[in-house]
């Protein structure tokens, strides 16, 4: 069995087999072309391969195998003198693939992003559910084996991303964010988009369109099984309805309800409404206006055995309507001044100085796990780094009274190392090159006090987006500035304040 802990071991093999799943979608076929171009590189001979009861028809995936010149195989049996199998974008085992019968000594490996369907905690299996799609995994795995990405590679990549995302509107990870912004030719994406759908399918949209009902002001719509790109097609139309502040489309697919969120007002985050629908039975993400998810059926069915799928997407969207409160910052009738004061513990944290990477009046966009937050850089525009890694803004002038600076670099390792982007150019620089270090001083004090009920925050650095709390978070404002008011998760807050 192969050891993919490092990836370069399946260059070891010198024949193999990648298999994508049965009625290939976009993803899958790129992912697989992707990671045979960078085997063949290293001296492997890899064929990629899909087998199943139907062949590709599709206009746009016939025009994608023609254009990317990608030769992909039909087969109902494993080819001989081949020494390896890899499934990409799905799992040996699962439904969605026929398990083709493998010579005694032949091993098999899995890379996909889809949740566990088999036992896959061994070696031979990188599964990361919480990537908008394959490609974006490949794309990850091959950046970090050096691999150099010609056109062909990086334009299936980002097709791959760009399909199995509802049109990059479910990029639930930075890294999906990262792989959406490389350069890729823009002619042959509008050829390939342009060739998304079928006269069947536009059949399928109209059929959505009718089959609707109202909860609140949201729109749900149900559309018969298809492909996320047609479940993004439908929900761009309906959002455009006056009536609909969200809408929800949703379409069985073989093991759950897949779904396309959307929404046309800034006190419902679409990426935050599909992750809330998704997270008992599934996973969902996306951006502010556009998002996605998937529920599965057998989730369902243990939490609520009584209840549809169907209907407990209802029970899901009701509970998202009834499970927040909303803070603006500036303007509410909150009584900070009556809550506990705090002081932060002088541990060691992070700044920059946001004029070290980018010039005055520089549009940028701070990338962190947490999330994107849109600003401006200002003279006195810094950076937080926290004891987590979370990232925050904060002005040159309350820095420097709250905390005293260090004049020594400082390292975080996290996740995924933030980075700051420049919305017109591009370009995109890490941070932690430029962190310094800071210590919280006795003058950091803070009015706080748990919130007894979720809340969307909206602060006064970015009023088009919220940041959410959970019961049990602290509400959070800086003692001399109650307009200067954030959400903090209580690990996070438990860590690093104590009570005066």
């Amino acid at each position: 069995m192969v050891d993919l802990s490092d990836l370069k071991n399946l260059t070891y093999f010198k024949h193999i087999v990648i298999q994508c799943h049965d009625i290939p979608d976009a993803d899958t076929i790129c992912s697989g072309f992707a990671l045979q171009q960078w085997l063949e590189s290293a001296g492997t001979v890899a064929r990629l391969v899909y087998s199943g009861s139907d062949k590709i028809t599709k206009p746009s995936l016939v025009m994608l195998l023609d254009m990317l010149q990608i030769q992909l195989d039909y087969i109902n049996e494993f080819p001989a003198d081949m020494d390896l199998l890899v499934t990409v974008d799905c799992q040996r085992g699962a439904g969605n693939v026929r398990p083709l019968p493998l010579p005694e000594g032949v091993g098999f490996a899995v890379l996909d992003h889809h949740h566990p369907e088999i036992e896959a905690d061994g070696a031979n299996c990188i599964i990361r559910p919480n990537l908008a799609s394959c490609a974006t995994l490949i794309w990850d795995l091959l950046n970090k084996q050096g691999f150099f990405m010609n056109s062909r590679v990086q334009n299936a990549l980002y097709y791959g991303l760009f399909t199995d995302s509802n049109g990059l509107s479910e990029l639930s990870h930075p890294l999906d964010r990262d792989l959406a912004e490389v350069t890729v030719d823009n002619g042959l994406m509008r050829k390939l988009k342009d060739a998304a759908i079928t006269a069947e399918d536009l059949d399928i949209i109209g059929a959505a369109l009718a089959d609707r009902y109202v909860l609140n002001t949201v729109g749900v719509f149900h559309a018969a099984p298809c492909d996320a790109n047609l479940l993004g097609f439908t929900s761009d139309i309906a959002r455009q309805v006056a009536q609909f502040d969200c809408c929800v489309v949703h379409s069985r697919q073989q093991h759950g309800l897949k779904l396309s969120v959307r929404s046309s007002v800034r006190e419902y985050m679409a990426s935050e409404f599909a992750s809330f629908l998704c997270q008992e039975a599934g996973s969902g993400g996306g951006n502010m206006e556009k998002a996605g998810g998937f529920i599965g059926f057998d989730k369902v069915v243990a939490l609520y055995p009584e209840l549809a799928p169907e209907a407990y997407l209802n029970h899901r969207i009701q509970a998202y309507l009834d499970y927040y409160d909303l803070i603006y910052a500036g303007s509410n009738n909150i009584d900070f001044a009556g809550m506990n004061l705090f002081r932060k513990i002088p541990r060691p944290e992070g700044y920059v100085n946001c004029t070290d990477i980018f010039p005055t009046a520089t549009e940028i966009t701070i990338r962190t796990l947490e999330g994107d937050v849109d600003t401006v850089i200002s003279e006195d525009l810094c950076l937080m780094i926290g004891v987590q890694g979370e990232v925050y803004p904060i002005h040159r002038s309350r820095l420097e009274k709250s905390y005293r600076l260090v004049a020594e670099p400082y390292r975080k390792v996290a996740e995924y190392t933030p980075v700051l982007l420049n919305r017109i150019s591009g370009e995109r620089k890490d941070l932690l090159p430029f962190a310094h270090t800071c210590i919280p001083t006795d003058n950091k004090l803070v009015r706080a006090i748990a919130l007894n009920k979720a809340a969307k925050l909206f602060t006064n650095w970015d009023t088009d987006k919220y940041y959410h709390g959970n019961q049990g978070d602290y509400l959070v404002a800086n003692d001399d500035d109650h307009d200067d008011c954030y959400i903090v998760r209580s690990n996070i807050f438990l860590d690093t304040y104590i009570p005066c």
